[in-house]
């Protein structure tokens, strides 16, 4: 099952926040402002969260750690396929 199906609340949620990064690199800004914006937003909107129930930042700056690596391996192209698709880039950009 990928994200999109996944037909839980928080990963619907989720996802609209990536469609509203993804507009916004399609507005040319910088992935790297972006994703310093969104780690912002969710630091901020998480500890209103905490605060409410009390919840330990630690356990949270866990759960953002896991996501993040799994994000970073699902995102890292495969070493074999990497090479071969640089390669086919690199070809169609000398052919045009």
């Amino acid at each position: 099952m990928s994200d999109q199906d996944d037909p839980t609340l928080a990963m619907q949620i989720a996802n609209q926040f990536i469609g509203v990064a993804n507009a916004r690199l399609d507005d040319g800004v910088d992935p790297h402002e972006l994703a310093t914006a969104m780690r912002h937003a969710a630091a901020n909107f998480s500890a209103f969260a905490a605060a409410q129930d009390s919840i330990d930042p630690k356990l949270l700056a866990g759960e953002f750690a896991d996501l993040l690596d799994y994000y970073v391996d699902r995102h890292r192209p495969a070493k074999d396929a990497a090479g071969g698709l640089f390669q086919l880039i690199e070809q169609a950009k000398k052919e045009i």
